[in-house]
């Protein structure tokens, strides 16, 4: 699934804007979660927090992951004596 969808009817006029005027400029605004033609047409979407946050921030599953590091460090120190070694 995508992040951001959009209407049809929205994604309509869009394309009808875009093809009435050549070069049309097109701005996605994740951070104000708009769409916003050149000739001033605009449009908003509703974006997942959790998705947008991993959007701007530029985060992957690994990444994700690594955000919690000083936990995980925590938790393998304590891993008992008898468990494999992480290495």
């Amino acid at each position: 699934m995508l992040p951001v969808q959009l209407p049809e009817e929205t994604v309509r006029e869009i394309m009808e804007r875009a093809k009435a005027k050549e070069g049309m400029q097109v701005t996605v605004d994740l951070p104000r979660q708009t769409v916003t033609l050149d000739d001033g047409y605009s449009a908003s979407f509703e974006i997942d927090p959790f998705r947008k946050h991993s959007l701007l921030e530029g985060l992957d599953d690994i990444g994700l992951t690594l955000q919690n590091e000083p936990a995980i460090a925590g938790f393998e120190s304590h891993r008992p004596s008898w468990l494999p070694s992480k290495r």
